[in-house]
């Protein structure tokens, strides 16, 4: 018989990382990770090099839910991972196929001069891995259980601004009448408005009455958020920037090449940029 065996299969890619998710497997089913301890993180491999050359992909996160799923097999489902573990997948990725520094252009903010600087993930790794966000929020004894906000409802969110932007752009280009246009601003910050009010809410899992009682219905949850005091939406509004602002990619002090001023920079996490080898 032909033997099918090639000599270059023991050649094949190999796990370079083997990570734990800072949600320890929170929010998740079967159906979206195997599980949340000792992944393995393979390098990106070619063919996804490729994919993240075409800025549609990106956009719509369909190469970044690919590439994830493609290095590391144990996540199932890309587009539910959650926003506190994202980031940390991410960094994970780009270690594994690059190598821990990442290199960062930066003008100085006294003499502009561009530097380039290799910042290391690796901190981004252990900052993120020990932050711990706040899910769970007390307002005149009611409370509110939040949960992260998924990759696929982030990129929605992205689209969607991103439409209203080009709307705006088209807007001011195209319409001369002040009364016109004061008449389409308004539409447009009204969807905005919408577009936020959607967000905040669709992360509400559950609201504990002051008796004990708990509401997970959505629509009854939306109408006491939003037509209520405004401190229940205020509350949730802040948590949400609160845990953003711990995921936050911690700075790391430069110095200027030529003045020696230092500024505090950060790995900017533009996924049309991140995967790029640099």
């Amino acid at each position: 018989m032909e033997n099918f065996t090639s000599p270059l299969q023991k050649y094949k890619r190999q796990p370079k990382l083997v990570i734990d998710l800072p949600s320890k497997g929170a929010w998740y089913n079967e159906k979206i990770i195997d599980k949340s301890e000792e992944l393995e993180v393979f390098s990106m491999t070619a063919s996804d090099e490729i994919v993240v050359k075409t800025p549609d992909a990106l956009i719509t996160g369909n190469a970044v839910v690919n590439i994830i799923q493609n290095c590391i097999p144990s996540i199932k489902n890309a587009w539910h991972i959650n926003s506190q573990d994202l980031d940390y997948i991410l960094a994970a990725i780009r270690i594994a196929s690059y190598g821990d520094n990442m290199t960062v252009s930066h003008a100085c903010s006294k003499c502009g001069n561009e530097d380039k600087f290799g910042l290391p993930l690796q901190t981004l790794l252990d900052h993120l891995s020990t932050t711990d966000p706040v899910y769970s929020v007390q307002v005149n004894d009611f409370t509110i259980r939040l949960r992260p906000l998924t990759y696929k409802e982030m990129i929605e969110n992205q689209l969607y601004t991103m439409k209203v932007r080009r709307e705006l752009i088209q807007m001011n280009n195209s319409v001369n009448d002040a009364e016109a246009k004061d008449k389409l601003l308004n539409d447009i910050y009204g969807r905005i408005n919408k577009q936020t009010e959607k967000i905040i809410c669709d992360g509400i899992v559950d609201i504990t009455t002051p008796e004990g009682e708990t509401e997970t219905n959505l629509l009854f949850i939306k109408d006491f958020i939003l037509n209520n005091e405004g401190i229940y939406f205020e509350a949730v509004q802040k948590t949400y920037a609160n845990n953003n602002q711990l995921l936050s990619v911690p700075k790391t002090d430069v110095a200027c090449s030529e003045c020696e001023n230092t500024d505090s920079i950060a790995p900017m996490l533009d996924y049309t940029s991140f995967f790029l080898k640099q």
